[in-house]
């Protein structure tokens, strides 16, 4: 498509729950507020996320084609391209050919590999399915996000190993090792890597590698571990560095607003599965979009 406007444009390929506060219902407003143009590609819509006692769920995989076939005969670009949780192989495959096909020069392929945590893959996912992501995906990506257990996974590392780093050597040892994974990461295929929700006395800490780069910010727990804060974190970020915004920065920039979601959740008393009530301090957001590019 000829480009006649200087406004940021961002895929997400994503599954829709229509509560609870997670995918793509929290990124679409959250892309918007930072001012670009929010396109979704569902790859499954839910009445709501599976934290409640029950949902309803359509499966989108075989219209994923002829959806992305009619934004080709549009010949759509992007300024950047998000794929988050996905259910199956094929659409992992779908979410690859849609950045071969919608992908320029300069676009950012953002990778939230979304498959496991806590030391374990989500229930019904395999290792062929991990190295499907890696292969697929990771391969392709400009920044990927994997939480500590994904990071692990991907580069064959040992969690437990890793957790017993935390607790039993200095704070320089550990960060050699986030370090030596990190890097490992960036030998796949992206540049830019952000590693999210190491827990460390009461404090979240990310890691970010950018290039040779590597550094290391903290922020201290809000409250519950709560849904969709990694899909509003993914959203920030990515939006932020299309717009020009520095890694570092656009990570600093996301962890300090899921703080303050979550503290402000907590406050109003939300149920943890209810996610983070963003929308209450979302103007705050907003505020920040200015300050992205100086």
């Amino acid at each position: 498509m000829n480009r006649t406007d200087t406004q940021k444009k961002i895929a997400v390929i994503n599954d829709m729950s229509g509560y609870g506060r997670c995918s793509l219902s929290v990124m679409l407003p959250v892309i918007s507020c930072l001012k670009a143009q929010a396109c979704p590609l569902p790859t499954a819509i839910l009445s709501n996320h599976t934290g409640f006692p029950s949902e309803y769920k359509f499966d989108f995989t075989e219209h994923m084609d002829p959806y992305m076939q009619a934004w080709e005969q549009l010949k759509l670009s992007f300024d950047g391209i998000m794929t988050g949780y996905m259910n199956y192989e094929g659409q992992v495959q779908r979410a690859s050919e849609f950045i071969d096909r919608f992908s320029g020069e300069n676009t950012v392929i953002f990778v939230d590999p979304s498959m496991a945590d806590n030391g374990a893959l989500y229930r019904g996912f395999t290792p062929e399915y991990a190295s499907l992501i890696r292969e697929k995906l990771i391969r392709k990506a400009t920044i990927i996000k994997p939480n500590l257990t994904e990071a692990c996974i991907l580069t064959g590392t040992d969690y437990q190993e890793i957790l017993r780093t935390f607790s039993d050597h200095t704070m320089r040892r550990l960060k050699a090792a986030l370090i030596n994974m990190a890097h490992q990461l960036q030998e796949m295929g992206p540049k830019q890597v952000v590693i999210t929700g190491i827990e460390r006395h009461e404090r979240y800490m990310n890691v970010v590698a950018d290039g040779d780069q590597v550094s290391f910010l903290a922020v201290r727990k809000a409250g519950q571990n709560r849904p969709g804060t990694g899909d509003i974190f993914s959203a920030i970020l990515c939006t932020s560095v299309v717009s020009g915004m520095g890694l570092e920065r656009s990570v600093k920039k996301a962890q300090d607003f899921i703080c303050k979601a979550v503290r402000v959740s907590e406050e109003r008393h939300i149920p943890v599965n209810q996610g983070a009530a963003f929308e209450l301090i979302l103007d705050k957001l907003a505020c920040t979009m200015y300050d992205q590019v100086r």
